[in-house]
């Protein structure tokens, strides 16, 4: 039988040890630090190209696509000259094509440093079914994997391309870091030009396709290492070029540049659309702007229905990274005229408390803004 004295030194061992254990554990002091970022449209960012008899500074560029990984930001774009097969001339360059893709990167979105080429056509075989054309070049990362998407094809003979013809093609490769190397470039048969990539929470990949309209169809890429990636399942019109569904009747030429991302649990889709004047129409009213609009649509499920709001922005081509405060930030090309047009621009995308987004404005010249960030110590 225990005594009362062995109770109490027991308690008193456990009490110690219990003390000991929480005073062992670090303390952490919680700080929020006032921040502010500064960003000026349009950038100053430029490129070399050599068109074989002078070495020229380039500054416009198209689909700019912008990724962060880790601190810093990783760039590609369509390269000039931005150029279709039907330009072919086989006494320049590359026969007269974009010679490949660039990489650049930065750590405060305005001084870009040239990194490598991820693909360039001087370097590749005869035969490559991608050697000309990389157009709308995009790095997604998914299950901890890097893709880089784009379009090319072969201008030398037909027999070289993968469909057995010159024309918009959809190549995907894969690296385990943001600037490659990119390896098991692949061919993803039906995909469009354009196609973005967007990997969902429960591990599925989608390709969000505009063929006139908006499509998307799940892609499997686990086979890339063997060449065999596809698309796979129903492929489903999820937003209409038509805008009769939003009661406009102004529509645009096509549709095209979708991006995907997951906010909130909400699934936001942002296209572009070239808005012209009719040429056969002189009495047109238009009830939308003329330009090319970046527009957006919403939905609870991937497959919609999706609500849209056809024009929220004027500007080319956006992709969305996370920026210097930790939201969504567009890249673009300078679709508004003046000084900005064809140059490589960023914006914050201003949503509203329900998620939604109002139309806003491209900005021109300095801009800042003001931000918090937290910061844990520990206290010794």
């Amino acid at each position: 039988m225990k005594t009362f004295h062995s109770y109490f030194w027991l308690f008193f061992a456990e009490t110690i040890i219990l003390s000991t254990f929480f005073s062992c554990k670090p303390k952490v002091s919680t700080k929020t630090i006032e921040k502010t970022f500064s960003y000026e449209n349009p950038s100053t960012f430029s490129y070399i190209y050599d068109n074989g008899k002078t070495t020229d500074t380039i500054t416009e560029l198209r689909d700019p696509c912008i990724i962060r990984e880790g601190d810093t930001y990783y760039l590609v774009f369509t390269h000039f000259p931005f150029t279709h097969h039907t330009s072919k001339d086989e006494s320049k360059p590359d026969m007269n094509s974009s010679p490949g893709i660039r990489l650049y990167s930065s750590k405060d979105l305005k001084n870009w440093t040239f990194e490598k080429w991820l693909v360039k056509s001087s370097e590749l075989p005869e035969d490559c079914p991608y050697k000309h054309r990389f157009w709308a070049p995009e790095i997604h990362k998914i299950k901890n994997k890097f893709y880089l998407i784009f379009y090319a094809d072969n201008w030398i003979e037909d027999k070289y391309n993968a469909a057995g013809e010159k024309g918009y093609v959809a190549f995907v490769g894969v690296s385990d870091k943001v600037d490659g190397p990119y390896e098991h470039i692949s061919w993803l048969k039906g995909a469009g030009c354009d196609t973005n990539l967007f990997g969902d929470d429960d591990g599925k990949i989608y390709a969000i396709m505009p063929f006139g309209n908006e499509y998307i169809q799940e892609v499997d890429l686990s086979g890339i290492e063997q060449g065999d990636i596809k698309l796979i399942g129903e492929r489903k019109m999820i937003v209409a070029q038509d805008n009769s569904d939003v009661d406009k009747t102004f529509n645009p030429d096509y549709m095209e540049a979708p991006w995907m991302i997951k906010r909130n649990g909400k699934y936001i889709l942002f296209t572009g659309s070239p808005y012209r004047k009719p040429k056969n129409n002189k009495n047109f009213t238009p009830d939308l702007e003329y330009g090319y609009w970046v527009g957006v649509a919403i939905a609870d499920s991937i497959w919609g229905p999706y609500k849209k709001e056809p024009q929220i922005f004027l500007g080319g081509h956006i992709a969305v990274f996370k920026g210097p405060d930790g939201k969504e930030w567009f890249s673009y090309r300078g679709e508004a005229g003046g000084k900005s047009q064809g140059l490589l621009c960023i914006d914050p995308i201003p949503f509203n408390e329900d998620g939604t987004i109002s139309r806003f404005e491209p900005t021109t010249g300095p801009k800042t803004i003001q931000y918090t960030e937290t910061k844990e110590t520990l206290i010794k």
